[in-house]
């Protein structure tokens, strides 16, 4: 299989000016402004679901994570946080971020491996590194990965031969076993691997769940889903023979295994392989390497997960005792959330976070209180499909949820009558998909930023440097737009698919927020736009026959926007009140009556022109329309359009100087006819309103898959927020 070579530097500083390579591109490169950029995430705290949790066994501190959209991560002991390391997949490679597995090297740490491919309709890969993936080599394979699809939360597919580690085995959905023996550079099938696996789900094959070898031999365990109870499969010659372990638990799939060093295989069973479609039943098995037999040994706690919802999902043995086990829950939604059990004697009792009549746990989100999601305390999390006991710290147990990463801190005092604290985990791990963003101007009582996302909704940021609290936490729904008022940035308005919360509004920046219960026709969702003093917001549905309408008190009473069609994009000046302006069948409109009427300028435009207004100047409209760039600076009355670029969104920050055009930014390129040197796709700045553009990203930095907006912080000259599909709101600041 073909051998790539992919350059990751996670280095903080990036250099945008690219390497000359010739004379005359050093010629054509005279007088083109260079900037470093320092990359970081607005911070969330988490957001999505981590699918897997991997520790290495001899390097204390060395620990990964996978995310099912957002890529990988490894924890960074002197920085005390985690810290991406797939940032140079993008646009072309978007799919590989989605994470089917990582593996870590037992016998030489730096070694670490990973599957990627977030949906099975394309191609995946495998990735090496030899530097705990500061760079990766990159091999195509035959077959694809589901890192977001039904199943994602099984074992690690993907595992280091411990006693010969140059040997690495990759259990795949759809084509079997696959195995490298030279560090991952090339793989091959393992031909003698007897099934593929024939249980699906939601139409996705799940196939082989696990990889285990047991300890000091060469013997080596597979989990299959197999619906014929024959899931488990041996080898004792390096994979080139396997036997088939008696069916064990026929309808049930046992969804992850850790083996002992004392010789026992601990298996957690669900009648389905989760998370998507909920397990409503489950079993936990021990079994015993050299009698072979195997014992349930389910645990016996009377918590009401045992009357018939869910099943379990995550397994953990304590390298430090090995009759010590931690099992969880999975798709239990019990009011505390999934549980955690633990046992000290492999299995034959067991202590559980919580009963129906106690609870042996505190969780402690004082880090990221939105965790508690409007209660008085956060629930454990739910989909807790991945668990680990840190090897070097037996009351460390760590594990994912759909939203975050949690670790305990005195897991051995479960069953002692101290509860078990847990923290929120999960620091520099962000994985929200995001869809925009609108940062105003501040003085440091109102938001710096405001966000919508998929599943959480969005957040008010007081601080883009902090965690909101759970006050700032919007949580309702899924959201289509949001906007606020420029000269009252207290006042903001956003849109959500929820049935009868269709249209949202805070007026004390994000502290609460209340809904709009009148709307002028039944429909959800809809764009948004609101006046620079909040006086006015205007709102029409998403639905193909979509009117807008304008408010002047919050819902109570709604007028038609005369002189618009269906499906306008409709946006408002930042400084003139009374000023609207919209995009509809290819027309600029403007309406200088606060919404009431809309008349057309006369001047054509793209129909896909997304509107965009400047911060600080009355009638200067921006339009982006995934190619061709124009802007007005009298209201749409005359256009400029900029050849030497082509954007797909664009966003305004503080200009360089006071007194000065504010920067734009933009998601684009300049491969535009007659540029002789473009650098190609990516986040863009320019601070002479079109003139020029310099390119902040590099091939290092390229954060998977973008979504289509972009902005710079109101206040501080150089930042930019642009939103992405999995790894949060990446933000870029000039480097010091």
């Amino acid at each position: 299989m073909e051998f790539k070579k992919i350059i990751s530097l996670l280095s903080a500083l990036v250099l945008v000016s690219g390497s000359a390579v010739s004379c005359a591109e050093k010629e054509e490169s005279k007088g083109k402004e260079t900037v470093e950029y320092e990359w970081s995430n607005v911070a969330i705290g988490g957001g999505g679901y981590i699918t897997g949790i991997v520790y290495n066994p001899t390097e204390e501190g060395l620990a990964y994570v996978r995310t099912d959209i957002g890529g990988a991560y490894r924890f960074d002991k002197e920085l005390d946080k985690y810290v991406p390391i797939t940032d140079f997949l993008g646009g072309d490679e978007w799919n590989y971020i989605g994470i089917e597995s990582i593996a870590t090297d037992p016998v030489e740490p730096n070694r670490v491996y990973f599957a990627g491919g977030t949906y099975m309709s394309d191609p995946g890969a495998l990735f090496a590194s030899e530097d705990y993936g500061k760079t990766w080599n990159k091999v195509e394979v035959e077959f694809s990965c589901g890192g977001n699809q039904s199943g994602r939360g099984t074992g690690e597919r993907m595992k280091v031969d411990p006693v010969n580690n140059k040997n690495i085995y990759m259990g795949t959905r759809n084509a079997g076993l696959w195995k490298s023996d030279d560090y991952g550079k090339s793989w091959n099938k393992v031909e003698s691997f007897p099934v593929k696996g024939d249980y699906s789900q939601e139409g996705n094959n799940i196939g082989i769940m696990w990889i285990e070898f047991a300890p000091g031999t060469n013997d080596i365990y597979a989990g299959v889903a197999m619906a014929n109870g024959e899931c488990i499969y041996k080898s004792t010659d390096d994979g080139a023979t396997w036997e088939t372990l008696p069916a064990n638990n026929k309808g049930m799939y046992p969804l992850q295994a850790d083996i002992s060093e004392n010789g026992n295989m601990y298996m957690v069973y669900s009648d389905t392989c989760g998370p998507n479609v909920d397990p409503q039943a489950g079993a936990v098995y021990s079994y015993n390497l050299e009698s072979g037999e195997f014992t349930d040994i389910t645990p016996d706690i009377d918590d009401g997960r045992a009357e018939g919802s869910g099943g379990f999902g995550g397994v953990s043995v304590d390298p430090q005792n090995p009759d010590t086990v931690v099992v969880t829950s999975l798709g239990y939604w019990h009011d505390n959330g999934d549980n955690i059990y633990r046992s000290a004697d492999g299995g034959k009792s067991w202590n559980a976070l919580y009963t129906k009549t106690e609870k042996n746990f505190v969780m402690d989100t004082s880090e990221a209180q939105w965790l508690d999601w409007g209660r008085e305390e956060a629930k454990t999390g739910w989909w807790t499909a991945t668990v680990a006991i840190n090897p070097f710290n037996s009351d460390e147990v760590s594990y994912g949820t759909g939203a975050t990463l949690f670790s305990t801190v005195n897991m051995t005092d479960l069953g002692t009558g101290t509860p078990v604290t847990i923290e929120f985990d999960a620091k520099g791990i962000e994985e929200t998909a995001v869809f925009d963003m609108i940062s105003p101007p501040t003085d440091g009582s109102t938001p710096q930023l405001y966000s919508i996302m998929g599943d959480l909704t969005g957040f008010a940021h007081m601080d883009v440097e902090v965690i909101p609290d759970d006050a700032h936490f919007m949580k309702n729904g899924a959201p289509d737009s949001i906007d606020c008022a420029w000269l009252n940035p207290d006042i903001a308005v956003y849109t959500s698919s929820t049935p009868n919360k269709a249209l949202n509004y805070t007026t004390d920046g994000g502290d609460t927020w209340n809904v709009i219960k009148r709307l002028p026709e039944k429909a959800e969702a809809g764009k948004v736009a609101v006046s620079a003093d909040g006086s006015a917001l205007i709102w029409r549905s998403t639905t193909l026959s979509a009117k807008p309408y304008v408010t002047f008190d919050f819902g109570e009473t709604w007028y038609f926007c005369e002189g618009l069609g269906y499906g306008a994009r409709i946006v408002a000046d930042r400084v003139n009140p009374k000023k609207f302006y919209a995009v509809c069948d290819g027309t600029f409109y403007v309406s200088e009556d606060s919404g009431f009427n809309f008349k057309s300028t006369g001047k054509v435009v793209t129909d896909d022109a997304e509107p965009v207004a400047v911060g600080d100047k009355e009638g200067h409209i921006w339009l982006a329309s995934g190619g061709m760039v124009m802007f007005t600076e009298d209201g749409g009355q005359n256009f400029n359009v900029l050849k030497n670029f082509s954007a797909k969104a664009i966003g305004f920050g503080a200009p360089e100087k006071e007194g000065g055009y504010m920067t734009v930014y933009a998601m684009g390129t300049d491969e535009v006819e007659g540029n002789k040197n473009p650098q190609g796709q990516g986040i863009y700045r320019s601070t002479d309103k079109g003139e020029t553009w310099v390119k902040l990203n590099d091939e290092e930095h390229l954060f998977g898959n973008l979504t289509y907006s972009i902005t710079g912080d109101s206040e501080i000259f150089g930042r930019v927020y642009f939103a992405t599909n999995g790894r949060g709101i990446v933000m870029g600041d000039i480097a010091e």
